[in-house]
């Protein structure tokens, strides 16, 4: 395989005509369940224009089999499988800077923790993004992306004010850049930068750089307060009695300063962990944020069960690297954005969401209990270690945005939920397949087996995180318009109008495309 460096400047194409060792390193992401065997081609892309022309050159070649790689995190194998012929890479776009007419700006291929180095280091300021260093803004940034800085901040498209995107509005016609913002006076123009505020990457053409035309200051510390709870303390009554402190913990009006990490990992791993990031400004009394947002909350839970102060002696894939302590802990900023960073090794994995209006029911506490205590035919307890059900804080500054103003409908939600299982072994794939669908179907056996919001008579769930994709919302007949209902509720109508006018010939597709 050889690499030809073509004339036009701006991006690489590797093919399949000669030899060449980094090629197979392009054709996986971070989830080692999904391979791109039958991949042909593979453009790394430098510049706008240059995307532009790998992309006329892609569609060529290889028609609606060209598929959009930022970060490479790929929950569900819309990038890579078998059926992709080339892989547009923008990875190479890790640029950012600041533009006096259109604010900061971060290029696609950057991640988490390039786009918190840069701003921070720079600028002082920061993007309330997630805390896994290794995602893409490619994905995370348009699809809603969110952090330990969200209850404070809000989410990375309410900041989000321009975007620029490769577009294919037309077969005939060359593809090109263009430059669409919260300004734009053109109707489907302003479509297009609202629907890249909460309606995904690779869906309306190839994002190459978002801008914002302000901020958040960066804090000047904050504190990690880290909190195990032994399984051996826990009955359902118990951990239904967390949960609900959680949950009003999560709902209060006055800490949007603090973001909540509550892992209930399997009982395999022998600990559940809450970790609470309270953020301290330049000019704060320390002594008194302590004593005000974490000394209470340590009392409180301490009345429902026994637990162990600890500190992090360093970060896994779960974070749960932990040696015990005396105190919790205030730590500079940028050490806090180090030791909560953390996406952990190249493995296998599954994925589902939910949001959630309220605290958990009852039923919802005894599901949760019994499948985090349940071990699947032919595995043994220690292959469940790395399977957990995590609740994130959520609401707070997020929740003063209307429901439409972005494509996010979720705007009442108090927290989020990420169910996930990890493993290595091929072998292994079924059992834990098995095991988490199972557990969401159980939890959500009351409104049809998912979060539906339109069968919850309670008001409770709120749908599903389009970044946290799963395949399985397509039900029984594979019909991903019930998928993108969960993901988008009443906005995906304007989604769909949005597509229909920049990908009219659907180049840019998946399982659970717009």
């Amino acid at each position: 395989m050889k690499n030809t460096f073509n004339q036009q400047p701006g991006y690489v194409k590797f093919d399949t005509s000669g030899n060449d060792n980094r090629f197979p390193s392009f054709l996986q992401g971070f989830n080692r369940r999904w391979f791109a065997g039958n991949c042909k081609s593979v453009y790394l892309c430098f510049t706008p224009a240059g995307t532009a022309e790998a992309l006329d050159d892609a569609i060529k070649l290889f028609g609606k089999n060209v598929k959009i790689k930022s970060g490479g995190h790929c929950y569900e194998n819309f990038v890579f499988n078998d059926g992709t012929g080339a892989i547009l890479d923008v990875t190479p776009m890790g640029g950012y800077g600041f533009d006096d007419q259109r604010g900061y700006y971060l290029e696609s291929g950057g991640t988490n923790w390039s786009a918190f180095q840069a701003l921070f280091r720079d600028y002082g300021k920061v993007l309330p993004a997630g805390s896994c260093y290794s995602v893409g803004l490619g994905g995370h940034i348009c699809g809603g992306g969110y952090g330990l800085l969200s209850r404070l901040n809000g989410l990375t498209v309410d900041w989000l004010t321009g975007v620029e995107v490769v577009v294919k509005d037309n077969a005939n016609a060359s593809a090109n850049p263009i430059y669409v913002s919260a300004e734009d006076t053109n109707i489907d123009q302003l479509n297009l930068y609202w629907s890249h505020r909460g309606g995904g990457g690779g869906n309306f053409g190839v994002i190459t750089k978002y801008y914002f035309k302000s901020l958040p200051d960066a804090p000047k510390s904050a504190f990690i307060t880290s909190i195990a709870f032994k399984w051996a303390n826990l009955t359902p009554k118990i951990l239904g009695e967390l949960l609900t402190w959680y949950a009003e913990f999560a709902q209060r009006t006055d800490n949007w300063r603090q973001f909540g990490l509550f892992a209930l990992n399997h009982v395999a791993a022998t600990e559940i962990h809450l970790t609470i990031q309270t953020a301290v400004a330049e000019g704060e009394d320390v002594e008194a944020i302590k004593a005000q947002y974490i000394t209470p909350h340590l009392t409180g839970l301490n009345a429902i069960t026994p637990y162990t102060l600890m500190t992090r002696a360093g970060v896994a894939h779960l974070g749960n690297i932990f040696q015990t302590s005396e105190d919790t802990i205030e730590y500079t900023f940028y050490e806090t954005v180090q030791l909560l960073n953390g996406s952990g090794a190249n493995q296998r994995g599954k994925y589902k969401s939910a949001y959630m209006r309220k605290a958990f029911p009852q039923d919802q506490v005894d599901a949760i209990y019994a499948w985090l205590n349940a071990v699947p035919p032919g595995l043994e307890l220690t292959d469940m270690a790395q399977s957990l059900l995590q609740v994130d804080s959520y609401g707070g500054q997020i929740n003063q945005v209307a429901t439409d103003a972005t494509a996010v409908p979720q705007r009442s939600s108090i927290m989020k939920l990420q169910y996930q299982t990890y493993w290595t072994d091929p072998a292994d794939d079924q059992a834990h397949l098995g095991w988490i669908n199972d557990f969401y179907t159980d939890v959500y056996k009351f409104t049809g087996g998912t979060p539906n919001p339109d069968k919850d008579p309670t008001d409770n769930v709120d749908g599903c995180y389009y970044n946290y994709p799963d395949i399985d919302l397509n039900g029984p007949s594979n019909d991903k318009e019930i998928a993108l209902k969960l993901y988008f509720g009443k906005n995906l109508a304007r989604l769909k109008a949005t597509k229909q006018r920049w990908d009219p010939n659907g180049y840019f597709n998946s399982a659970q495309s717009i």
